[in-house]
């Protein structure tokens, strides 16, 4: 394991953890997004990639990339190691966004939650809590929720 991606390890332990409070199996763009919202208020060069991901090639996904590392929370979905450097698969990345993006990536990932899962509020507000997001915000009923800053 490389340095830079063993310090980068925690961040991923942690979306990891909090997307599996609020999505058991899947959740790519909430683990992707809190990953990258915390490395980017970290002050590192995240970014919040999509793209597909081989073992599901139909299925569109997203993972965070710093400093030329592949930073993936949810690969447990493909049956991988999400802790591990090196993964069984091909990336191909079709788009990202910068870190700066992420506050509102991720209030929207868990208003989506918040909206159509009642039995995750709990987790969702845990989730929010840690990442510094508003709760209030995010429990609003669905509707256009407008920018917000980093």
């Amino acid at each position: 394991m490389t340095s830079r991606f063993a310090e980068l390890l925690p961040a991923v332990e942690r979306a990891h953890a909090a997307t599996r409070l609020v999505i058991p199996r899947t959740g790519c763009q909430l683990g992707a997004s809190l990953l990258a919202l915390e490395l980017g208020r970290g002050g590192e060069p995240a970014e919040y990639a999509t793209g597909f991901y081989s073992p599901a090639p139909e299925q569109q996904h997203w993972w965070v990339e710093v400093d030329g590392l592949l930073l993936d929370p949810t690969r447990d979905q493909f049956h991988e190691d999400p802790f591990a450097e090196r993964h069984e698969g091909h990336y191909e990345r079709t788009g990202a966004r910068p870190a700066t993006a992420m506050v509102y990536e991720a209030m929207m990932q868990l208003r989506l939650h918040w909206s159509t899962n009642r039995r995750a509020r709990d987790a969702i507000k845990e989730v929010a809590l840690r990442y510094h997001l508003d709760v209030l915000r995010i429990a609003e009923p669905l509707g256009p929720l407008t920018a917000v800053g980093p």
